[in-house]
């Protein structure tokens, strides 16, 4: 499922109905950003750890209490669904599953010739926009200019 643009909540009730029936008949599921929320209001998320874009954690948590929603993971494999962050976390999501079915030097092999890490460590806490920090003033610093 791939992200898409609208009220997180909005999703059409015709599509939540596909995706329950694909992933009944065995589909695996995988969702990039704020598919998600589609994912979700189809119920295959609930009861499963799930992630989405760090700006939304809160609306699918909120909306969807049955989900356990991990707001730093870049990707989540809850088995035969799975769930990545922003937009640049759904390369990480398809890395992943090249590796897991056909081994690493496949998806090496593809994250070279996209020019993508193989694998990145870390979480989307490292993304989320902070204001800067200011300096630990101590006896020998130059006051804060705010420069």
């Amino acid at each position: 499922m791939p992200a898409f643009h609208g009220s997180p909540d909005g999703v059409p009730e015709d599509v939540a109905t596909a995706l329950a029936q694909a992933h009944r008949e065995g589909a695996r599921m995988a969702s990039i950003c704020t598919g998600a929320f589609a994912l979700a209001s189809a119920g295959l998320l609930d009861g499963r750890q799930a992630t989405t874009h760090w700006r939304y954690t809160d609306d699918l948590a909120r909306l969807h209490p049955k989900v356990e929603v991990d707001a730093d993971a870049l990707y989540v494999d809850a088995g035969d669904v799975i769930t990545s962050a922003g937009v640049a976390s759904g390369i990480d999501l398809c890395l992943h599953l090249l590796r897991r079915d056909h081994g690493s030097a496949v998806a090496n092999a593809v994250a070279r010739e996209i020019v993508a890490a193989p694998h990145r460590d870390g979480g989307q806490a490292q993304f989320i926009e902070r204001p800067p920090v200011r300096p630990h003033r101590t006896a020998s610093a130059r006051p804060w200019t705010g420069r």
